[in-house]
């Protein structure tokens, strides 16, 4: 099948020429609204490879359960638009070696990408809105390159408070503990995602919105649940690849970090060395870049009052093919 020009949303409105009453001498027509529904689709083959040489009829789209029919179908590259965030509560070994692969990460950006920049740790704070100016990025990644990892970094690590405790208080031998209190740890991962859905939602339809993440993927008191931080990313068409660093083998499994991926589409990557960390980057933005949009219009009935979730399952004929692809999307009245 002819490979179509990718369309510019995962969501687009379409419009038909319907026949209705009309003024005399005149021919009847009304505009009625079609939802092309856009599904970017990543196939890897065993090796971990990208299948780059499939076709529209090596695959099958379901919606809630109802097998839809693919009327558009595209692997052309599209420019990003990605919001990268660090985490700088992460141990200060885990945060020097995310500096160092900063210059790694910059050079994974084509020309006609465009990034925003943010730190989180106790809160979120942007340092650079999206911009492809290469002297402006540079000049970000410098600044983020003096950043520090806070006291509360350490919090839940085995050494990370010296010295006997008393019901989770660290005391000093000799000395009553009587009276002393403890701030609760702070990191607002989940509010970091949500902003970042919400300025990626501003970006031109036909670039590829993504969220480049270094993490451990903790989270205490954010504002925004990760069900409400999801369903952001998913409203706005966004995907999720998330570098995971100082974290365990059972916490890679329990992370939100491939909750967020395994939901938008994207991949999350577990490493504690710098080299493997900058190949996580440059893969990343290879496989965002380098996708399969298949379209379709909806057999499901568009709901009356309020938007719903519509599940999405994408398969292919061929065996031993790894298939990701967003969970679902908000079908809108």
């Amino acid at each position: 099948m002819p490979r179509m020009i990718r369309a510019a949303s995962v969501v687009l409105p379409l419009l038909l020429i319907l026949p209705s009453p009309a003024m005399p001498g005149q021919q009847a027509q009304v505009r009625s609204r079609v939802e092309l529904v856009e599904v970017p689709v990543t196939v890897k083959a065993r090796d971990g490879r990208l299948a780059a040489d499939l076709n529209a009829t090596d695959f099958t789209i379901s919606e809630a359960g109802k097998k839809q029919t693919i009327t558009t179908f595209s692997i052309d590259p599209v420019p990003i638009s990605a919001a990268i965030l660090i985490d700088t509560g992460i141990t200060e070994g885990a945060l020097t070696r995310v500096k160092n692969s900063l210059p790694t990460l910059m050079g994974a950006f084509a020309d006609d990408d465009e990034i925003a920049v943010y730190r989180f740790d106790k809160g979120v704070e942007k340092l650079m809105d999206f911009s492809s100016d290469r002297l402006q990025i540079e000049r970000t990644f410098d600044k983020l390159a003096n950043a520090t990892p806070s006291s509360s970094s350490m919090a839940g690590g085995p050494f990370s408070t010296p010295g006997p405790v008393i019901n989770g208080v660290p005391i000093i031998p000799g000395v009553q503990a009587a009276g002393r209190t403890s701030a609760p740890p702070t990191k607002v991962l989940h509010d970091a995602i949500f902003q970042a859905a919400e300025d990626l939602s501003s970006r031109a339809v036909d670039r590829r919105r993504v969220v480049l993440m270094a993490s451990d993927g903790r989270n205490q008191n954010s504002l925004h649940s990760f069900e409400s931080a999801l369903d952001r990313l998913l409203m706005h068409k966004v995907q999720v690849f998330a570098f995971g660093v100082d974290t365990s083998v059972f916490q890679r499994v329990r992370s939100s970090l491939t909750s967020y991926t395994k939901a938008t589409g994207g991949e999350a990557c577990f490493t504690e060395a710098q080299n493997a960390l900058e190949s996580c980057y440059l893969l990343s933005t290879e496989e965002a870049r380098n996708q399969y949009v298949l379209g379709y219009v909806s057999t499901n009935k568009r709901p009356a009052a309020k938007p719903v979730f519509r599940e999405i399952k994408v398969q292919v004929s061929r065996s031993g093919m790894e298939v990701r692809h967003k969970k679902g999307y908000y079908q809108t009245p």
